[in-house]
């Protein structure tokens, strides 16, 4: 299985990935990586109904998806979608070093600051950015995949966060 897209996305599966992503990754498959939704059956079926009748849909813990990554035969492209960066540098310390992780939406929540109308980021979440960015990783932030890629470090200082 080929990862074609890494991508950080709180909401997960939405419109955007449906009829922008997809396409772009020429993905045969989404594999959400998330500990949350891998154990609650109401989202399972939200993530699901989302997610055309074409398309093979994991949802599975972090772990688990990390492991099924690297022992599946299957063959084809896939999408992968985290919530947050912690998830994402969890696949960074696997060994998925070869990417450039797409930024997509992390919402304004009490506690964040604002990066970009839908890049807003917990301290905590900086830090991992940075953790990423130490292994070599670039990440970017960009809604659907024809809009200009903007990098997720040079926004961080540009916020005088990074």
């Amino acid at each position: 299985m080929e990862i074609s897209v890494f991508r950080i996305d709180d909401r997960l599966i939405h419109g955007q990935v449906i009829t922008a992503w997809i396409a772009y990754a020429d993905a045969k498959t989404i594999i959400v990586a998330d500990d949350k939704a891998a154990g609650d059956e109401f989202t399972q079926s939200l993530l699901k109904m989302a997610t055309p009748d074409s398309i093979q849909l994991k949802i599975l813990k972090v772990e688990e998806a990390i492991s099924w990554i690297q022992t599946t035969e299957e063959a084809g492209k896939a999408l992968l979608l985290v919530r947050s960066p912690k998830e994402a540098l969890s696949f960074i310390d696997a060994g998925y070093k070869d990417h450039v992780i797409n930024v997509g939406n992390m919402n304004m929540k009490k506690g964040k600051t604002k990066v970009l109308g839908n890049l807003w980021v917990f301290p905590e979440d900086v830090e991992m950015i940075k953790s990423i960015y130490n292994k070599g990783v670039k990440m970017e932030v960009r809604a659907v995949p024809n809009e200009k890629s903007q990098d997720v470090m040079e926004l961080l200082k540009k916020n005088k966060l990074g």
